[in-house]
This record gives C-alpha cells, sequence and structure tokens, in this order.
C-alpha cells in the first residue's frame, strides 16, 4: 500500500531532477496537482531537512542532502564502479570527454563524466536525464536493446528536435540504428549539442544483454581527424567493462 504523502515528495523530487531554473511553490502544486496547502506542507518539511533548498526568488531546487545521496547510489553502483578507471583511460587516450550511462524508460541517464580541457564543453553532466533519439549513449539502447523492447520504444518516443541535424523522421531512425547495429557502436553528428560529434557503444552483460553505454564527445572538427582512433579506443573499454558484467565475447551479441 502506498502513502500519499511520501509519493508526492518523490514527485517532486523527480519534477525539481528535471527542473535546471527551480520553480515556485505555485508551480510545483500546479504541475503536480498537489493543493498548494499541502504542498507548502511538504516543502517545509524537505527544506527543514535540506532535501530542497529555498532561492532568495522563492524558488525551489534540490538541496544537498540528495547530492550526497546521488553520489553514494552512484558509486555503489556496480556498474559505475567498474567502469571508473576504464572512463579515466579513454579520456586520457581520446583526449576527450567520456561518459557513462543507463536507460530509463525513453530515456539514458548519466552515471559519469571524465572530463579533458580539450574537449568540446557539453550540456550532460552526472544525474541529468537525455532523450534516447538524439544523443549517441541513447542511440546505443535503441540499437542493441531486444527486439520487443526496441519496438515497445520506438512505439513512445517523441522525436522532438533539439537542434538541425536532430532526426525526426522514424524510418530515417530505423535505418540509422540499423546501420549501427552492424557496426556495433553509434553515432550522435551533432543531434543534442551543435558542434559536438559522439561515439557510443553498448556495455554487455552475461546474457549479451546492454545494461549500459559508454561514450566519447568532442568538437567535430578534431573528432574527425581521429574517428578511427576514438571509434577504436570506445569499443574496446566498452568492451572491458563489459567483461568485468560476465560478458564473454563469444557470439551474437545482440537479438
Amino acid at each position: 500500500m502506498s502513502v500519499k504523502s511520501a509519493e508526492r515528495i518523490l514527485d517532486i523530487i523527480d519534477y525539481l531532477s528535471s527542473d535546471e531554473n527551480g520553480s515556485t511553490l505555485m508551480e510545483l502544486a500546479n504541475r503536480l496537482e498537489i493543493p498548494k496547502s499541502s504542498m507548502s506542507q511538504l516543502l517545509s518539511t524537505m527544506l527543514g531537512k535540506e532535501y530542497v533548498v529555498k532561492s532568495e526568488a522563492n524558488t525551489y531546487k534540490l538541496g544537498h542532502k540528495l547530492i550526497t545521496a546521488g553520489n553514494r547510489a552512484r558509486i555503489t553502483n556496480d556498474i559505475y564502479s567498474a567502469s571508473r578507471t576504464v572512463l579515466r583511460k579513454a579520456g586520457e587516450k581520446t583526449g576527450e570527454t567520456v561518459f557513462l550511462a543507463i536507460r530509463s524508460e525513453a530515456e539514458i541517464i548519466y552515471l559519469a563524466k571524465v572530463d579533458n580541457e580539450r574537449s568540446a564543453r557539453t550540456t550532460a553532466q552526472p544525474g541529468m536525464r537525455k532523450p534516447l533519439h538524439c544523443t549517441g549513449l541513447g542511440k546505443v539502447f535503441l540499437a542493441f536493446e531486444n527486439e520487443h523492447i526496441r519496438n515497445e520504444i520506438f512505439n513512445n518516443i517523441q522525436l522532438e528536435a533539439h537542434t538541425p541535424n536532430t532526426i525526426t523522421d522514424p524510418e530515417e531512425l530505423k535505418g540509422k540504428i540499423d546501420e549501427y547495429r552492424r557496426q556495433g557502436y553509434s553515432i550522435d553528428d551533432e543531434e543534442n549539442d551543435v558542434g559536438v560529434y559522439c561515439v557510443a557503444s553498448p556495455i554487455l552483460n552475461d546474457q549479451g544483454e546492454v545494461i549500459a553505454a559508454i561514450s566519447c564527445a568532442g568538437s567535430k572538427p578534431r573528432m574527425a581527424d581521429k574517428k578511427n582512433e576514438v571509434i577504436e579506443t570506445i569499443t574496446s573499454a566498452a568492451n572491458e567493462i563489459s567483461i568485468t558484467q560476465g560478458f564473454d565475447g563469444g557470439g551474437q551479441i545482440w537479438k
């Protein structure tokens, strides 16, 4: 049996997780369809426990307690723990930014980011969510999930344009996905951030199922000069992490 106040607090956390600018009490009450008086009490409790903070403009954002909890969850995540050294080495070798992500419904969640001083700055940060269809990491899941899951995602996904290069035609995207499945990695060609090119590859478990993805992102001109090296580094890194998850490298890696 669910507890309504607990559900509402979790709804507030979920909403504020995707709200970079923060929201006022009335905005939260209206968007989450919670009475103003109840929302005020919930926010007061969360404020007192430091799960949210309130700005001078009376907007609410997530507090440091959730940053601490999120970091602890990330550290205890097997994929994150197994990937840290590999991510760092891949970043050093490519000289670009390297990411680790998992899938949540029709979005990815970034678990880790290894920056490089020379690399292009991207909007992605650990804990942030991004759509599947316009990110290299997201398209890994579209390409390498089993057919049933892949079809279900395609039936529910919204192909919104994030840049002029975002693929919004379903048939064109499916064609690209088939290509990515054949070659073993996916590409984001300025589809999420203008000027940023990304190569991503799947991380597999002992059943050959995709459970996470790793990517390398950088400015398009610089990435073009070393594309083959980046592809080799990222696919090798993904395979190295996959081995820690029980994948033996044998047979077909997708279904």
